[in-house]
């Protein structure tokens, strides 16, 4: 048994973790912002084909 290999997996699966947590906080985040602007992407929509033929 490589023990240095073993240490070094248990930090790679540390990290790795660490990192899959700080993703799933971000994707949250960006879910909630996203739902946030829905609303506001579908108000916009009308707008813009509105603006369309001036463009």
């Amino acid at each position: 048994m490589n023990w240095r290999l073993t240490r070094e997996f248990g930090v790679f699966t540390r990290e790795f973790w660490r990192f899959t947590r700080e993703f799933g906080r971000f994707t949250r985040e960006f879910g909630a912002f996203t739902r946030e602007f829905g609303p506001f992407t579908r108000e916009f929509g009308p707008f813009t084909r509105e603006l369309a033929p001036y463009s």
